[in-house]
């Protein structure tokens, strides 16, 4: 028997072993906006506002090192803008920038909702008896799973002495802009050693992709880029 024994060992150390894994659930606060190449302040202002929204799903760690980790990621992730903009000057029929005599006001929605898949690096910087700091960096891609853009604007156009306010819309579900989204992300968690596995987390993603929002029947779309900010809770298997 001692050689079937010696041939199983031998077999165990050339196998290699998997790191160790843990895995759980997430969920949390997103607050999004968007942004993208600055508008000539003669032409346009724009005031930018967030959506709050939710992230939520679950994820797993590949323990590589006692303070390094290779994690995965699957969310459901809430993002979007509210936009305010008041606009001086437009192109006329001449292709000429024409000042308006009363500048346009337009308020712009645009909602997105993507399953989002980061792949991250997590390393412990700090490790304490009570609590541990961690760092992550990485990639992530979202899918666009829904959308909604919508449009409410007043126009003024010249009556004599006064102004007859026009009232402009539109929306969509954006079926024309981007459906994929790639993005970097970043942030920290911090874990408590206590009875309950609780982590608490904050994270940044920032779109390298520019995605192409419509905004009215018409006119160009507008290149804006997905940037969010995530505040939660993980809670570990």
């Amino acid at each position: 028997d001692a050689l079937p024994n010696c041939a199983w060992m031998a077999l165990a150390i050339m196998t290699p072993s998997l790191p160790p894994t843990s895995f759980g659930v997430k969920t949390g606060l997103a607050l999004s906006l968007h942004y993208g190449p600055e508008a000539d302040p003669a032409d346009m202002s724009v005031s930018l506002g967030m959506r709050s929204g939710i992230y939520a799903g679950g994820w797993m760690d590949f323990h590589i090192l006692p303070h390094f980790a290779l994690g995965y990621e699957i969310l459901y992730v809430q993002k979007g803008s509210l936009e305010k903009i008041t606009i001086y000057r437009m192109e006329n029929e001449f292709g000429e920038m024409e000042q308006l005599a009363k500048p346009a006001f337009i308020n712009v929605k645009y909602y997105m909702d993507y399953l989002e898949m980061p792949v991250l690096f997590k390393v412990k910087a700090i490790n304490q008896p009570k609590w541990t700091l961690g760092l992550v960096a990485g990639t992530a891609m979202g899918l666009r799973v829904n959308g909604d853009h919508e449009l409410v604007g007043r126009v003024y156009i010249p009556d004599g002495d006064d102004f007859e306010e026009v009232i402009v819309t539109d929306a969509s579900n954006l079926e024309y802009a981007n459906i994929f989204d790639f993005s970097f992300v970043t942030g920290g968690n911090l874990a408590l050693r206590s009875k309950l596995p609780l982590e608490f987390e904050y994270r940044f993603t920032l779109g390298w992709d520019y995605l192409e929002m419509p905004t009215y029947v018409g006119f160009a779309p507008a290149t804006l880029r997905n940037q969010s900010y995530y505040l939660g809770i993980n809670w570990k298997f």
